[in-house]
């Protein structure tokens, strides 16, 4: 099944605590997410911005849940999903009556409740999910239906471990895989494996679909990352390339960086993933050189004032991007979630939150192929 990210947005309708962690986990998956904290604003919301799925937890404060939910019923048929931490058996029967597509109950795992996502948007056929019925590149092809591979005409036989992966990387080409989804796909249950399984499953799976295995035309290797599908008519040679720079760029399994700073604007705490992000050597380098990040960080110098306002307002921001500079000069595209922190007085004090670097996508969205946007050196790294 292929993920195909849409306009529409998934709703969180939640404690900005919880609906911050679950933004995060769901934009790594390539969803799109607003949020609203009371029935109100989410009702707003369903108007203006026409949901495709709704996360729904009924028991927060100005939150007539009943009523909510009936009404996401009456102006969308897009699913719905209850959240909440009263687990009377009674109550699921009364929201899968009410129209909710599925009931769960806190606590549970981030990862779990964005499986159940998937799983939902599979079983009602959202917009947002795709799920076509052949995947083909040049001469090779695997039928969903048939379990069947081609190439070039001729059946390929596959063993059951080969076909997952090869249906896994088809359905998403150009995406990078790293070896623990690829484990994680092929050992759901928690298998106790090494990731290096997964090489072996490749090299046998290249040996079977490859003319010359050793210069894959198929399915290329995301050097220090995993694994990817070639994508579309661009050559191999070119995916290598842009594979290796994104490496370079972002280099270990996550593309998040964690951080905490001062209202100020300095670096307080952060994770290694994010000192690599901005260019930087260890996190003691990144919080040394960044003095301030209300000079010299955003490209557009306003973006700084704009974030902090914003978290001033409403306590709390999602999906906020702006272009930054990196160490060397060159710039990325990040986008940001973060929460307000609050000293026992109640005053502002920092911001602690996550920073993901969405420069591919935004590059695909405002440059068309083949061209080099120009970029600015930093005045400040």
């Amino acid at each position: 099944m292929d993920l195909v990210v849409s306009r529409e947005p998934i709703m969180i309708i939640e404690d900005i605590k919880t609906s911050f962690l679950l933004s995060v986990y769901l934009e790594r998956e390539g969803f799109q997410t607003i949020s609203a904290h009371d029935g109100r604003h989410a009702m707003e919301l369903v108007r203006q911005r026409q949901p495709a799925f709704t996360i729904l937890d009924p028991s927060l404060p100005r939150v007539d849940g009943w009523e909510v939910c009936q009404e996401l019923r009456r102006l969308s048929d897009a699913p719905i999903l209850i959240l909440t931490g009263k687990g009377e058996a009674h109550d699921g029967v009364m929201w899968l009556t009410l129209g909710a597509d599925d009931y769960v109950t806190k606590p549970i795992s981030p990862e779990e409740l964005v499986a159940r996502v998937k799983a939902i948007l599979r079983r009602t056929r959202s917009k947002l999910w795709v799920e076509p019925e052949l995947l083909s590149h040049h001469d090779l092809a695997l039928d969903l239906a048939k379990h069947r591979v081609t190439l070039h005409g001729h059946v390929v036989s596959l063993t059951r471990f080969e076909y997952k992966l090869l249906q896994a990387l088809m359905a998403a080409p150009g995406r990078i895989f790293h070896r623990h989804e690829l484990l994680d796909h092929l050992y759901p249950n928690g298998e106790t494996v090494i990731d290096r399984v997964i090489d072996v499953h490749i090299g046998n799976l290249r040996q079977k679909i490859e003319e010359d295995p050793s210069k894959p035309r198929y399915v290329l290797t995301a050097r220090g990352m995993g694994y990817e599908f070639a994508d579309g008519e661009r050559q191999p040679e070119e995916r290598l390339r842009q594979a290796e720079n994104k490496r370079q760029r972002i280099t270990g399994n996550s593309t998040i960086g964690i951080y905490q700073t001062t209202i100020g604007g300095r670096y307080q705490t952060a994770c290694p993933m994010l000192a690599r992000m901005f260019g930087y050597e260890s996190v003691e380098q990144l919080i040394e050189n960044t003095i301030d990040l209300n000079y010299g960080f955003y490209v557009e110098r306003e973006r700084r004032a704009e974030f902090t306002q914003l978290v001033r307002e409403r306590h709390w921001v999602t999906g906020f991007e702006s272009q930054v500079y990196r160490r060397d000069g060159s710039s990325i595209w990040i986008s940001e979630h973060a929460m307000a922190i609050y000293d026992t007085a109640g005053d502002l004090v920092g911001f602690q939150g996550t920073t993901i670097d969405i420069t591919e996508r935004r590059q695909e969205r405002l440059w068309p192929p083949d061209t080099i946007p120009v970029s600015a050196s930093s005045p400040y790294h």
